[in-house]
């Protein structure tokens, strides 16, 4: 007597589901993933810009008004020498700082900026505008109350979505 059992396994139309149900799931974590990774490229350069605020505010101090550019901040003159992997260059134009994108940066954001724009408080204190972010209320940009050379605004070009939350408008 031969034993015959029914063989068990999947149908074709159980598989396609499964399918489908994977590539659903990749359409959408696949975009979540990279605008993750463009805001980590874009974090790199805020924390290189970081670096450069405290020159900033040292001429700032000691002049009274926005270092004109890197080699007035007393960095080196070449803003190619603040870089990293996906960063550039960090430039210096009237005390604002500008973070420019490229190396191994994603396309979406390579050649594109971020700025970083000073103002003064009354005591001599510095608040930092970041990208598209408000300006902050009743101060007036670095070097204003100096009569010197003042910083002046001026807009990011990398996308809001992409800049972390407090660099948004």
């Amino acid at each position: 007597m031969v034993d015959r059992r029914k063989q068990a396994g999947f149908t074709l139309i159980e598989l396609m589901i499964v399918v489908a149900i994977i590539g659903i799931l990749a359409a959408i974590a696949i975009p979540a993933y990279t605008d993750y990774t463009i805001r980590a490229q874009v974090t790199e350069g805020l924390n290189m810009a970081a670096l450069a605020k405290t020159p900033i505010m040292d001429a700032f101090l000691n002049n009274g008004e926005a270092p004109l550019d890197r080699t007035e901040a007393g960095m080196t003159a070449n803003p190619a020498d603040t870089a990293g992997k996906y960063v550039t260059s960090v430039a210096v134009n009237n005390g604002v700082l500008s973070v420019t994108y490229g190396f191994e940066a994603n396309a979406i954001i390579a050649g594109l900026t971020v700025t970083l724009t000073p103002y003064e408080t009354q005591g001599l204190g510095i608040v930092w505008r970041c990208g598209s972010a408000p300006a902050p209320a009743g101060l007036q940009p670095m070097g204003t109350a100096g009569g010197g050379n003042t910083a002046v605004y001026a807009a990011p070009t990398v996308p809001d979505q992409y800049l972390p939350s407090s660099c948004r408008l």
